[in-house]
């Protein structure tokens, strides 16, 4: 039995969000989500769209609704 088990966070690489404010288009994907050293667990997201832009934020404030929201997830067909 461990005392220390914690729960891994909420999101995962490819979950997709928008911020809050910006144009409901801008579309950010998880790519990597990890733990700092001080023990907050962090991702790094990519711009759906604008290849080449990144963010690194915390899982609290991703998931926070005042921030962030889920992306809908749309299929695009071929």
């Amino acid at each position: 039995m461990s005392w220390f088990k914690r729960t891994p966070p909420p999101v995962k690489p490819g979950d997709r969000f928008v911020k809050i404010g910006d144009q409901p288009n801008k579309v950010w994907v998880v790519s990597r989500v990890w733990e700092t050293v001080d023990g907050i667990p962090h991702v790094r997201m990519e711009s759906f769209l604008h290849q080449g832009e990144t963010r690194i934020i915390s899982v609290s404030a991703l998931t926070d609704p005042r921030f962030f929201t889920p992306a809908v997830h749309v299929e695009v067909l071929a």
